[in-house]
């Protein structure tokens, strides 16, 4: 076996990782983990994970004549996208995680080398990739990811409110064809500068597929009618399955954390015309919004800023009940930004309003696969948390 400083390029082969390497990689990865068996289990119980089984690939860089000597490792999953560059199409990019090089080999160019064979292997079956780090930033840039900073909003719960913003509603009694199980509970809110209450409903997982197939619809009617510009606009689709990833992690957290399932993933106006996702991550101690999202019937920018500051409200309400100190969201427009300001000077004793460019230490890079268009920028649309691996 040659030793780590003779290691030269002759020395390694790059491949597809065989389920064997798929195992050692994730051993090896474990190691710098706080908790090393939790990592693996986790890790093995999103691999069953339809979105997981159907798109994730897996590459390793070993050392010739001992494949299961791994030097480097990464994993990719496959999802489709939205592009609009003067005609709008659907096309498929790759969300990449858990690039690693072994102790003994870092320092010698291998993830480098690794990744260099991956962009060639991805550009095959897709358009682009993305990663989430805030390290490495112009290492990465080098190899071809740029870099977009954005904003993060953070509602920082201070202390309970004086008065609950959120008054549970009766709700209606339920048809045979709802069954026994218990309905989620509603609520009733009167944002700011409306006189009308309006009613929240929260969401179950089995609310999801419809919602995500209206978002889907309403995002890809977007791309459809954007005027022709000299930008190529990109979107990763909120699908059910991407979303129900990202719950299942947060679920299995949960219950190696605290013993308790999640049953609320998110809240919608009692009229459906807005709605939103939430992930409770525990081991960071926030609740992260997904996604918000406005349907046809929400046009205004008065109602969009009325019904997510309802929608906020409910956050809040699912972060205190988990004793999590602060529900954060990525890259919030406009109307979200007054919303959020809103519901803090709503709640001047409780909730502090903080916009930072930290993004939660995910900062998102994206590569363009090479076309003939050299220069052309890119312009991520819906940058939001459901995009992350």
């Amino acid at each position: 076996m040659a030793e780590p400083m003779g290691l030269t390029l002759d020395d390694v082969v790059f491949d597809e990782a065989t389920p064997e390497q798929q195992r050692i990689a994730l051993e090896l990865r474990a190691e710098a983990c706080p908790a090393p068996d939790e990592f693996i289990e986790r890790e093995r119980h999103l691999a069953q994970h339809e979105l997981t089984c159907s798109a994730r690939r897996q590459w390793v860089l070993y050392l010739k004549g001992y494949p299961r000597q791994i030097i480097a490792s990464c994993e990719a999953t496959r999802q489709k996208i939205l592009v609009s560059d003067g005609t709008a199409r659907e096309a498929y990019g790759y969300t990449i995680r858990h690039v690693f090089t072994a102790p003994v080999w870092r320092r010698l160019g291998m993830a480098a080398y690794l990744l260099r064979y991956v962009k060639e292997r991805m550009d095959e079956d897709s358009e682009c990739s993305v990663f989430f780090s805030d390290s490495g930033r112009e290492y990465y840039t080098g190899l071809g990811w740029l870099s977009y900073q954005g904003k993060q909003a953070n509602l920082i719960l201070l202390s309970l409110p004086q008065t609950p913003p959120l008054t549970p509603v009766e709700s209606p009694p339920q048809t045979p064809a709802e069954g026994s199980r218990p309905r989620a509970p509603s609520f009733s809110y009167r944002p700011t500068g409306l006189a009308d209450a309006v009613t929240i409903d929260l969401l179950r997982l089995e609310d999801l597929p419809l919602l995500c197939k209206q978002d889907n619809h309403q995002l890809s009617a977007h791309f459809k009618d954007m005027a022709p510009d000299e930008k190529t606009h990109v979107a990763f689709a909120p699908t059910y399955a991407r979303l129900k990833w990202q719950l299942a992690r947060a679920e299995f957290d949960a219950m190696k954390m605290t013993g308790k399932t999640i049953p609320y993933k998110g809240a919608r106006t009692g009229n459906s015309s807005s709605w939103l996702y939430w992930a409770h991550d525990i081991p960071a101690k926030k609740l992260r919004i997904l996604r918000i999202v406005h349907g046809v019937d929400c046009q205004s920018a008065a109602q969009r800023i009325a019904d997510t500051q309802v929608l906020l409200e409910a956050a809040l309400a699912e972060a205190k009940e988990w004793g999590l100190p602060r529900v954060v969201l990525w890259n919030p427009d406009e109307d979200v930004i007054t919303a959020c300001k809103a519901v803090g000077n709503r709640n001047t004793a409780s909730v502090k309003v903080v916009f930072d460019q930290q993004m939660g230490g995910c900062v998102p890079s994206l590569r363009w696969k090479p076309s003939g268009e050299p220069g052309r920028l890119i312009e991520w649309e819906d940058n939001y948390g459901y995009c992350l691996p």
